[in-house]
């Protein structure tokens, strides 16, 4: 055999050996999967929440102990985190189930200070158990570290709405034009030590219906996400309609970070505000709007959701 014709069998011989490497990784890729291809990563947290008047005045309504398990892909076909459990301390020693949606998640009993939401639910080590198609993860730790003496929950959120380059009264918003929203100093905000995820903020617009129709960004998974250092964020005019009650929430998230077999951890000390706002002009889409939005978020306990009577 001729080294011309010897190298063009070695030739066809690398091709065909590596066609058959190439058709062999996705089950080798199947077989190799772990929890972490598809939980992303978990949140424990205790945050205050208050409601700001069109005066700008701002509402104690709560405080509240929650967790979220956050998987990959935010919206599969079907869940990829099933069968949450947290346990722990005080009322979570039976263990407090998650719930079945797409991001499971979990609120304790509401209290009107941190101190008497500590009390149900003590600063120490929270178990997160949960069920993915890789397996089931069932002893993930997530700490609250709390100095004696410190409040790591950040300050009450003024919210500020600014249209024409001026502070827009939130009873006369022009649907026509984008609304930058701006708020309060998140002095607590800082850079994260273990380069997982900086303080984040975050804000959300509800329509009247309590319906979210424009969120900032995920921690981790969003990119462009806000941090504790932006100041500002834009809802373009294209999310509003004329004639509408909308709602904004504003979260400033003080967080410590971990990681666990791959999987993220996020443990925060958060604060939360609420505010209304209308627009001008005639209600042509949505004749069906309440006198107040409906609420879109649990913390909102000023306000019923929809379908339900207070």
């Amino acid at each position: 055999m001729t080294d011309k014709l010897l190298a063009v069998v070695a030739t066809h011989l690398t091709i065909i050996t590596g066609l058959l490497v190439l058709g062999n990784i996705p089950t080798a890729q199947a077989q190799s999967s772990v929890p972490s291809d598809f939980a992303d990563y978990v949140v424990l947290g205790k945050s205050i929440n208050h409601r700001q008047l069109t005066s700008g005045q701002l509402t104690l309504l709560n405080t509240v102990f929650f967790a979220e398990i956050f998987p990959t892909d935010l919206h599969p076909d079907s869940p990829l985190v099933e069968n949450g459990v947290l346990f722990g301390p005080g009322d979570a020693s039976n263990g407090l189930q998650f719930s079945n949606d797409n991001i499971p998640f979990l609120a304790g009993a509401r209290e009107m200070t941190i101190a008497g939401l500590t009390a149900r639910f003590p600063d120490t080590t929270y178990i997160f158990s949960f069920d993915t198609p890789s397996g089931s993860v069932t002893n993930l730790p997530a700490t609250f570290i709390r100095k004696p003496g410190a409040n790591n929950n950040p300050g009450p959120i003024e919210i500020i709405l600014i249209q024409d380059n001026m502070k827009a009264n939130s009873n006369s918003i022009d649907p026509d034009q984008d609304v930058k929203v701006m708020w309060s100093d998140f002095s607590k905000g800082a850079s994260d030590s273990n380069g997982i995820i900086d303080d984040m903020i975050y804000v959300i617009l509800g329509n009247c219906m309590g319906d979210e129709i424009n969120h900032s960004g995920h921690a981790i998974s969003d990119l462009m996400a806000l941090t504790y250092d932006k100041k500002e964020y834009i809802i373009p005019k294209e999310r509003l309609s004329s004639g509408q009650s909308y709602q904004l929430e504003v979260e400033h998230s003080n967080m410590e970070t971990d990681i666990y077999q791959g999987i993220e951890i996020i443990v925060t000390y958060a604060a939360t505000s609420f505010l209304d706002f209308q627009t001008t002009g005639e209600n042509n889409d949505n004749i069906d709007c309440p006198a107040h939005p409906y609420a879109m978020d649990g913390g909102q306990t000023d306000r019923v959701k929809r379908g339900e009577t207070k």
